[in-house]
């Protein structure tokens, strides 16, 4: 009997990882990619394709371009779908140094945060950051924030592309383990007013006494300008996805310039085609 003769082609290691790579790209639940994409970031060969956007034979087309853009707290929103009080005043009311620039409706800068920008998508929505917008917005809705803003349209796309560019640099997808939240979108407006006072000092109270003495003479006055402001976040920016902060893109882990700056410059692989043989 003569040998069966195979008509297969052989598949490389490469083509291999270009489709295990498509795979993931067009898995439509966001929890599942990140946890595929984690995984798979740990090879070699999928890091590499990942961070080969410069490499695949086009060199434009995976770029997302970014600005520096300065927006008034509140013109921008949530893209989590919850914010938290205690992450949101805790920081803030030990450590008030910002607070009258805040209340003046002075620009906030990454310096005023310990040197890591925010970055917001589309001019409209948070992508990393939302803790540090909340803060500002409670004790200022029009006060403003500058960030590191990337071109894209659709909050969903920008937390995919986000991952992407995090799992090509830093070889995994962290997220976080989140505890149960005080989430301001849905704790009742009670709870709000109860919780106010527990994270506040007596020097936060003092930089509203000091900054507008006439507006502010009461810690009364303060909880209640808080409460007035976080109420307004929970009528008027409403989050824009249904995920929670747990699987959020986490630029810190590679740097948040570093991470950006490779969008923009088109390294990381978004789209095909992924390589110049296997597209």
């Amino acid at each position: 009997m003569s040998p069966r003769i195979s008509h297969r082609k052989h598949i490389t290691d490469t083509e291999k990882a270009v489709q295990k790579v498509d795979k993931i790209f067009n898995e439509p639940r966001y929890e599942v990619f990140i946890k595929k994409l984690g995984k798979a970031a740990q090879d070699p060969k999928i890091r590499g394709i990942l961070i080969g956007g410069l490499l695949d034979g086009k060199k434009v087309d995976d770029i997302i371009k970014n600005t520096e853009i300065i927006r008034m707290g509140k013109n921008l929103a949530p893209i989590q779908h919850e914010i938290d009080l205690e992450s949101s005043l805790k920081w803030v009311g030990q450590h008030p140094e910002n607070v009258p620039l805040m209340l003046r409706g002075g620009t906030l800068e990454a310096k005023h945060f310990g040197g890591v920008p925010l970055v917001t998508g589309h001019g409209q929505y948070i992508i990393d950051g939302h803790h540090r917008w909340s803060q500002v917005y409670m004790i200022n809705p029009e006060a403003r924030l500058q960030t590191i803003n990337l071109q894209i349209e659709d909050p969903r796309a920008a937390l995919r592309e986000s991952q992407i560019a995090i799992a090509a640099l830093a070889g995994e997808v962290p997220t976080q383990r989140i505890q149960p939240t005080k989430n301001i979108y849905t704790m009742t407006p009670r709870q709000i007013k109860t919780l106010i006072p527990k994270y506040l000092t007596p020097e936060f109270y003092e930089a509203f006494y000091k900054t507008y003495p006439r507006r502010y003479k009461t810690r009364d006055d303060v909880n209640t300008h808080l409460y007035k402001n976080i109420i307004k976040m929970r009528q008027q920016n409403q989050p824009q996805t249904d995920i929670g902060r747990e699987l959020m893109p986490q630029y810190s882990k590679v740097g948040v310039e570093k991470g950006t700056q490779a969008l923009s410059r088109g390294r990381v692989n978004i789209k095909h085609p992924y390589t110049k043989k296997y597209p």
